[in-house]
């Protein structure tokens, strides 16, 4: 379904986007994508056909092109320069929206942008629409006729997601084999007792925590700032050889303050196969 954006602004401006060990009781990046490190591209062309020239994969970045010609409406000019301009929303699994330029202006031209997302690790679809607008409040839209333009996700073999959801609950979208990926995705508002803000910038962050059998433990940044909210960042472990692997985390702020997910204690357990 269609979500307007509300007002915005967007004037072809370009905007591209997507501690020790707690002491609790008781990362390694991945990479995805086509092949040798080519990007997959949905190109939204002037003939109005939607194709991906290859298979969007979870936890890779994704390239959006549009063709400008699609959206008419609202354009114009003053003292010289085009004051138009194209944005990209999209949304994950129907979640937050997020924004993304498509056009830029160049001497007083508006030309066309590539615009690269990062696909969140556990997602199964993505809804794509544009929007046209100018100075003076003109808006237009490319939405599939309000229904949106809709791109199934694939995933990566040899990775699974463990999630932490903001209702408390986690599930495991596959066995924990040792050698293979583990994608930790977790939502801060699970764990949003330090929750600050300054400025409007997130304060805060929460931290993971893994240890394999008891052994040593190693650190995983799980959220990110974006723009001012906090959202997960889904890092990747290779899962090492042993018997079990526990997580548990911790958020922080700036102003001293510490809270625990930990399963009472417990930590979050694991069999690795």
């Amino acid at each position: 379904m269609f979500r307007h954006p509300g007002s915005l602004m967007f004037l072809a401006t370009a905007v591209v986007t997507a501690c020790a060990a707690a002491p609790d009781p008781a990362g390694n990046p991945g990479g995805g994508g086509k092949a040798d490190g080519e990007l997959t591209t949905i190109t939204f062309d002037g003939d109005w056909a939607e194709t991906a020239d290859g298979a969007i994969v979870a936890g890779s970045p994704l390239r959006i092109d549009y063709d400008l010609d699609r959206l008419t409406d609202c354009r114009g000019e003053t003292n010289g320069s085009e004051v138009w301009g194209v944005t990209g929303f999209a949304s994950f699994d129907g979640g937050a929206t997020e924004t993304f330029g498509v056009s830029r202006l160049s001497n007083g031209k508006v030309v066309p942008l590539v615009a690269e997302l990062e696909v969140p690790a556990g997602a199964e679809s993505v809804e794509l629409w544009f929007q046209i607008n100018n100075r003076w409040g003109c808006n237009a839209y490319d939405s599939n006729e309000n229904r949106n333009y809709e791109f199934a996700i694939e995933q990566r073999a040899n990775t699974a997601i463990v999630a932490f959801e903001a209702d408390g609950s986690e599930s495991l979208s596959g066995p924990v084999r040792a050698g293979d990926q583990l994608v930790v995705h977790y939502d801060p508002a699970r764990l949003d007792e330090c929750a600050s803000t300054m400025n409007g910038f997130p304060q805060w962050s929460v931290t993971g925590y893994y240890q394999v059998d008891g052994g040593s433990v190693r650190m995983l940044t799980v959220t990110r700032a974006d723009g001012g909210d906090l959202v997960a960042s889904d890092p990747e472990i290779t899962v090492p050889r042993g018997g079990e692997l526990a997580l548990w985390f911790e958020a922080t702020n700036r102003y001293g303050c510490h809270a625990y997910d930990s399963e009472n204690g417990a930590n979050f357990r694991y069999d690795i196969e």
